[in-house]
Parts: structure tokens; C-alpha cells; sequence
């Protein structure tokens, strides 16, 4: 999990299944810290697509409680691959050109678990 990105410095999953998360968001010089309720989806605004019938969603929020976000990761098979629908949501007052760099940060974490996973 940390070796997907460079941004990541934490990724551990806690005691009560939720994942947390230390790592810079969209191009940030500072990390922040947040958890991901994976059995949380309150919230979430990412329209489900039936073609994808493969979803991890969670909420995420920082350590107090408060929510700073979510995902929605939506996966279907396709031939001998998959193809991926990513979203991640964040405040509304997140600048743009951070969701633009998070975009990177996505397509670098999924690409080197992809072909981590296709390697083994």
C-alpha cells in the first residue's frame, strides 16, 4: 500500500476494520490524516453505476469525528481485465488544482497495484 504512491506515508487498517490514512492529498506540501469507514457510505454524492457492480465506498473523516470526504471505487470485468470507475470526494472548499493532482496521485496508486497484482 505505501509503495503504490509516493504521497503515502501511512496506510494501516485499525482494530475496528476502518482504514487510516497519512499521506498528502492532492499535491499538498503537508500530510493529512484521515480515517475511511469502509462500512460508512452516508454521505457519499458518487452516483452508483450498475455496470460496475464491484464498489468499494467509504466515508472519510479526520480523527474528531468530522467529515472531510469519501470514496467510491467501482470495478467491473471486462474480457481478461477490469475497468475502473475512481472517484474520490472531497470539501467543497478543496482548491481545484488539488482534485487535479489527486487525479495523478490515483492513476499512480491503482497503475503500480495493478501491475504489483499482475506480477504475482
Amino acid at each position: 500500500m505505501l509503495d503504490a504512491c509516493p504521497d503515502h506515508y501511512i496506510i494501516a487498517t485499525s482494530t475496528d476494520g476502518k482504514q487510516v490514512v497519512v499521506e498528502t492529498t492532492g499535491g499538498s506540501p503537508v500530510a493529512s490524516e484521515f480515517v475511511i469507514d469502509y462500512s460508512d457510505s452516508r454521505g457519499i454524492q458518487t452516483a452508483l453505476d450498475p455496470a460496475f457492480p464491484i464498489r468499494i465506498i467509504g466515508t472519510a473523516r479526520f480523527k474528531d469525528g468530522v467529515i472531510v470526504g469519501g470514496v467510491c471505487h467501482q470495478f467491473r470485468q471486462e474480457g481478461e481485465g477490469f475497468r475502473a470507475k475512481l472517484s474520490v470526494e472531497f470539501p467543497m472548499m478543496i482548491l481545484p488544482h488539488m482534485i487535479a493532482e489527486h487525479r495523478w496521485h490515483l492513476a499512480a496508486e491503482f497503475s503500480n497495484w495493478i501491475e504489483a497484482a499482475a506480477a504475482s
